[in-house]
């Protein structure tokens, strides 16, 4: 359940990156997790289980959500040379470190979660624990997904608005 969020802050950051595909955004919001999964598949990190507290310190720990955050900026920059946009993209992946830190531990999720630790498994760890309620934290999941749905339609409406307007004008000839 949890990583619903990012994807509405992907959809919501259409409103200031309207040149960039959305697609790009969300995979950009989600980018630790698909590290995490990686991670995952390679033996590297662990996902929380019922008898056994998450290892994700190379994906999900403070100091490596600003690393990553930072590789992506950069990567972005190389690619496409123009500094909004990397810089978007590189402010999307940290959102995901920012919202994690607000939901640790996620409890009412992964009974063995731990707060997100600052830089690996026991350093110091932080977190809010928005998601120890598993009523507060699906309402905060679709939440953020609804809000940025909403934000992505109305920016693509307005867009699609300002097209027509800019088609339709008429003519001084």
């Amino acid at each position: 359940m949890p990583a619903i969020a990012h994807v509405g802050v992907g959809f919501a950051a259409k409103k200031i990156a309207p040149d960039i595909s959305v697609i790009y955004l969300i995979i950009a919001a989600e980018s630790i997790e698909i590290v995490f999964f990686v991670f995952v598949a390679a033996g590297i990190e662990n996902m929380p289980l019922a008898d056994k507290a998450p290892f994700s310190p190379y994906s999900h720990s403070l100091i490596m959500g600003i690393i990553w955050s930072v590789a992506a900026t950069l990567f972005t920059f190389l690619i496409s040379k123009n500094r909004k946009a990397s810089m978007v993209i590189g402010l999307l992946v940290l959102s995901h470190t920012v919202l994690d830190i607000i939901a640790s531990p996620k409890l009412a999720f992964y009974p063995t979660d731990t707060k997100m630790p600052v830089f690996f498994t026991g350093s110091l760890s932080v977190g809010l624990g928005l998601f120890k309620f598993k009523a507060l934290a699906l309402i905060s999941e679709f939440g953020f997904l609804i809000a940025g749905l909403m934000i992505y339609f109305l920016t693509i409406r307005k867009v699609n608005i300002n097209k027509q307007a800019v088609v339709n004008w008429p003519s001084h000839k």
